[in-house]
């Protein structure tokens, strides 16, 4: 039978963006930081690691900071980031604080986050842990280590993990929900990595129902190298998040419902409300 979700999964694979001018912009973005005294920048994100959303995601870069920048309130760092890109503002369609990084607008894509990153330690296994920021506090971030993690899952079964995250990816740009997309990679891979397969529809549930159950709250580092992974940027952004995953949740019931009835616009109207008119009518 026809998977909608299957098809779905299929649209949302990011164009590779053009490297010319990803290195130029990346250049520019470097020069500029450089010269307000960050150390380099590093990519982090999802272009690279296989999870970006078409039109949605940006390049990640970390920009390692000295301890002189450490020493201040973490969104005095973020504002220095700022003004240090700004002083060539005209290069930039915008420039906003979105903790914890900076976002770097252009008129046309790829756009940039920066955020700044300082050196706190190495680990056992010898991966870099950076301090960033948040309200109120830096905390601890292992980018690579973390996408090894969804890297591994994702190995293990089938590539399939990576997909089921973009799905969330897809259905928080649509809703609108505040949330933390390395939250949701990494609860993503900590509910893959008790699985033997993965069904797209089935799985997202599961996950959604588990994000619920622990009141979207903060989560255990799944290999143990951070303390918690913070979901939302505040309690206001935690009470909206919460209240799209139980309604999205709903909709994933009532898809499936509608499914075993065979009843085509039933499921469509659902998975309309989760992920937008881009969502494939089903074939049945």
């Amino acid at each position: 039978m026809d998977d909608p979700m299957d098809r779905y999964v299929g649209q949302l694979v990011n164009q590779t963006p053009d490297q010319q001018l990803v290195a130029q912009r990346r250049a520019d973005i470097n020069r500029l930081l450089k010269a307000a005294g960050i150390l380099s920048t590093f990519e982090s994100g999802s272009f690279n690691h296989g999870t970006a959303i078409p039109k949605h995601s940006d390049v990640d870069l970390m920009a390692r900071i000295p301890y002189s920048w450490r020493a201040l309130a973490p969104y005095s760092a973020l504002v220095k980031t700022r003004d240090a890109l700004a002083t060539e503002s005209y290069r930039f369609s915008s420039l906003k604080i979105s903790s914890p990084a900076v976002k770097v607008q252009y008129s046309y894509g790829p756009s940039f986050e920066v955020a700044p990153a300082y050196f706190d330690r190495l680990t056992p296994g010898g991966d870099d842990v950076f301090e960033i920021p948040a309200p109120g506090e830096w905390v601890a971030s292992a980018p690579s280590a973390h996408n090894r993690y969804v890297s591994r899952q994702n190995d293990r079964l089938g590539k399939r993990v990576k997909p089921l995250v973009r799905l969330l990816k897809a259905w928080k740009y649509h809703a609108d929900v505040p949330v933390s997309s390395t939250y949701l990679e990494l609860r993503t891979a900590e509910h893959a990595a008790g699985e033997s397969s993965i069904h797209y529809q089935i799985d997202m549930s599961s996950i959604l129902r588990k994000i619920v159950v622990a009141d979207f709250r903060e989560m255990n580092d799944p290999i143990g190298i951070v303390t918690r992974i913070r979901p939302c940027s505040s309690e206001d952004n935690r009470r909206k998040a919460l209240a799209a995953a139980k309604s999205a949740k709903d909709y994933l019931a009532i898809a499936r419902e509608a499914k075993d009835r065979s009843d085509t616009s039933s499921y469509w109207k659902a998975m309309y409300s989760i992920f937008g008119y881009d969502f494939p009518y089903p074939r049945w």
